[in-house]
């Protein structure tokens, strides 16, 4: 994918931390991103997947209510073709191994610099299109 490419995506940004949101933002749009929404709990993350359709959802695990990982399954049958990345602070080899388990197309530690976003969203959209 070039440049171009990400501009022609939506996003959508999970996370309870501004900061986390901003970084994350700054990341997507040095790759292009221009359509970035913003959520800071399941409810409004799942009312903007709705609205917006993402390709790509860049999900935070530790969250007040729902965890990543339960909204994850709400994600998945609301946009069934989304790739959908766990992006986390956490460095515990539980929470990577529990992410593959719920079947992520991708995971990245905080702060996600954009040549490592632009790594993980090329991966996740490949194994996306891959497990169709």
């Amino acid at each position: 994918m070039t440049k171009s490419e990400f501009g022609n995506f939506n996003y959508l940004v999970v996370d309870d931390d501004d900061l986390s949101q901003e970084v994350l933002a700054a990341s997507l749009r040095s790759l292009g991103g221009q359509k970035i929404f913003f959520a800071n709990d399941s409810a409004s993350a799942c009312q903007l997947a709705q609205w917006h359709r993402p390709d790509f959802v860049l999900l935070d695990i530790y969250m007040p209510g729902l965890d990543g990982w339960a909204l994850l399954k709400q994600l998945r049958q609301l946009l069934p073709k989304a790739s959908i990345l766990m992006v986390t602070g956490s460095r515990l080899p539980a929470d990577f191994n529990k992410s593959m388990d719920q079947r992520v197309d991708g995971y990245c530690i905080k702060p996600v610099m954009p040549d490592v976003m632009e790594k993980a969203l090329i991966g996740a959209r490949q194994r996306r299109f891959q497990a169709k």
